[in-house]
C-alpha cells in the first residue's frame, strides 16, 4: 500500500508532519527495557506482566550519484508473557526520496510496509549469569512480501560498566510478482561494545555485515555485501530511554565507489530508538 503525495510542496509538509509527530513521540516518552545499542539486540526481555512502547526511526542517504535518502517509522508495542518471553508487534512505514540515481527511479512518496511480530526467548539472563543468550524471531508481510527472521544474541556484562553483545541473524524473503515468487536468504552479523558513563548516559560502538544471496536461499548466489562501523550514544531516565547510533558504511562488495557498494545500501545510516513502559 502505497501513498504519493500529488506535489511536491504537499508531500514536504506531510514528511514535517510525520517526522514531527515521531520526534513529539521520542520527546514525550516518559524506562522500557533499556537498550544501549539499535541495531544489536540484547539477550534481555521484558519481565512478566511488562508493556512498553519503542519508536523507530532510521535514516539512509547516500548513493553513487543523484540524491537519495529514506525514513523507515516502525512503531512497537511490546508485552511480557513471562519472565524469560515476550511477544511483540509492529507498524511500519517508509518515506522514500530519490532523484537522478542510476538503477532507481524517481520518487517522493510516503509507503505502508506492513506489519511485523516477534517473539523473544530468553535462554539465560546476563544479569544472572556470565553469558546471557536470547533466540528471537519475527515475520512481516505487507502484501507483496513475507519475510521471517531468525537471530541469536549473546551478551556479556562486565561490572557494572561494560556491555558486550553478538546476534547472528538469518533472513529469507518471498515477493510475489504476477508470473513468479523472488525468493532472497540474507545473513547479518552485528555486534555492540558500550560503555555506562554515569547513572543515565553510555556511549559505544556498534558494527553490522550485512549479506545478501539469491535468487534461491543459497549461500551460493552471493548478490552483495556492506560493513557499517560507528558510535551510539544513550540516555535512560526513571521510566524512558532513548538510544542513537551513526554507521558510515566502510566497505562494500561489489563496490560501485571508492570500496562502498551503493547500489543495494546507502553511504551512512542514522537510527534513533526511543523506549516507554506503559
Amino acid at each position: 500500500m502505497k501513498f504519493t503525495a500529488p506535489g511536491c510542496s504537499h508531500w514536504h509538509s506531510a514528511r514535517a508532519l510525520f517526522l514531527g509527530a515521531a520526534l513529539l513521540t521520542t520527546a514525550a516518552v516518559v524506562r522500557a527495557d533499556e537498550r544501549p545499542f539499535t541495531y544489536v539486540q540484547e539477550a534481555e526481555v521484558l519481565p512478566k506482566g511488562g508493556l512498553a512502547f519503542e519508536q523507530w526511526l532510521t535514516h539512509r542517504r547516500g548513493k553513487v550519484d543523484g540524491e537519495f535518502s529514506s525514513w523507515d517509522f516502525r512503531e512497537e508495542l511490546e508485552y511480557g508473557l513471562a519472565d524469560t518471553l515476550s511477544v511483540a508487534g509492529y507498524l511500519n512505514f517508509k518515506s522514500t526520496h530519490s532523484e537522478g540515481v542510476t538503477g532507481i527511479a524517481n520518487e517522493d512518496n510516503l509507503a505502508f510496509e506492513g506489519v511485523s511480530t516477534e517473539l523473544k526467548y530468553q535462554l539465560s539472563n546476563p544479569n544472572l549469569k556470565p553469558l546471557g543468550a536470547l533466540l528471537y524471531g519475527e515475520a512481516r508481510y505487507n502484501g507483496h512480501e513475507f519475510e521471517l527472521e531468525q537471530r541469536l544474541a549473546v551478551q556479556r556484562n562486565f561490572g557494572e560498566k561494560w556491555t558486550v553483545a553478538l546476534n547472528a541473524t538469518l533472513e529469507e524473503e518471498w515477493e510475489f510478482m504476477p508470473t513468479d515468487t523472488g525468493e532472497a536468504l540474507k545473513l547479518e552479523l552485528t555486534a555492540g561494545v558500550a560503555y555506562k558513563i554515569s547513572s543515565h548516559w553510555s556511549v559505544g560502538i556498534e558494527g553490522r555485515n550485512h549479506r545478501e544471496f539469491a535468487p534461491g536461499f543459497s549461500f551460493d548466489n552471493h548478490e552483495h555485501s556492506a560493513w557499517f562501523v560507528g558510535p551510539n550514544l544513550h540516555y535512560a531516565r526513571n521510566h524512558w530511554w532513548a538510544t542513537l547510533t551513526v554507521l558510515p558504511q566502510v566497505r562494500g562488495s561489489p563496490s560501485t565507489r571508492d570500496g562502498l557498494q551503493l547500489e543495494a545500501h546507502e553511504k551512512i545510516e542514522v537510527r534513533l530508538i526511543a523506549g516507554i513502559n506503559l
